[in-house]
């Protein structure tokens, strides 16, 4: 595991700095990824991957690409260090078993700058106690849910010892309701969300059903990039940039019209 407060992007982050980054740089000279990829004799695909941070771009692959875009100086260098940085394998490589690329992505992405998070349905990861994480794994066997309590497990410390700014929690009002184990459970989840040092608001039930999606706002790279991770049909997290701000504004939009968890359970 990386060393705690240590300022160099993981490997996962460097990819999506970087890709940011050469995007940037081929709109502001008006180019498309066609005609990048055509004048380098790199294929279309693998350009938009590299900008998308879903590919591991070779150290002379972004070396071309910063002198196609006559990046230098200290820009150039920025290009470099990062694509040497994305060579690493993520912390949770080991955990592909329970966890497929997107979501190993979005553990590192969330461990290295979670901003805020939306849920209108069940608790967030990071705060789930173990007994209400396993009610949601449903009928595994136990070395599944085994595996998938000690990833929680795994995440959870991680998160809580790197972050550095404060974490907005927002929950519909329906994720407090009695159904997910019971009372007893639900007691306890209470008791995590007063002790967990991250604030947290709850929308009221009218307003969570026009706001029925989930979603999570990174930023990284000392502001460099705000991702979204949305959740897919098939419940794998798609990490993409929030262009132009949207979805941190909604964020803000929701946030504002909530109510204080601990004044509701005074």
């Amino acid at each position: 595991m990386p060393a705690l407060n240590d300022d160099r992007p993981n490997a996962t982050v460097a990819r999506f700095l970087l890709g940011r980054q050469l995007e940037q740089l081929r709109c502001v000279r008006g180019l498309t990824l066609g005609q990048v990829a055509g004048a380098l004799y790199m294929s279309t695909s693998k350009l938009s991957r590299i900008e998308r941070g879903r590919h591991r771009a070779a150290v002379d692959d972004v070396a071309r690409l910063a002198d196609f875009y006559e990046a230098h100086g200290r820009d150039r260098d920025q290009l470099v260090e990062w694509s040497g940085q994305a060579q690493g394998r993520s912390t949770y490589h080991s955990f592909a078993d329970v966890a497929d690329a997107s979501s190993r992505d979005y553990l590192e992405v969330e461990a290295a700058g979670l901003h805020a998070v939306y849920t209108p349905q069940v608790l967030p990861a990071l705060l789930r106690t173990r007994r209400y994480a396993r009610e949601l794994l449903g009928p595994v066997s136990s070395a599944e849910a085994d595996r998938r309590l000690w990833l929680l497990g795994l995440r959870q410390q991680r998160f809580f010892q790197t972050c550095r700014a404060p974490v907005r929690i927002l929950l519909g009002e329906a994720v407090l309701a009695p159904g997910t184990g019971g009372p007893t459970v639900m007691r306890e989840q209470h008791r995590r969300l007063l002790q967990a040092p991250v604030e947290v608001r709850v929308l009221a039930a009218h307003r969570a059903l026009r706001a029925s999606s989930g979603f999570a706002v990174a930023v990284l790279g000392g502001g460099r990039l705000t991702l979204v991770a949305r959740e897919r049909e098939d419940g794998r997290p798609c990490l993409g940039p929030d262009r132009k701000g949207r979805t941190a504004a909604r964020f803000e939009e929701l946030w504002q019209s909530a109510a204080d968890f601990r004044a509701l359970v005074a």
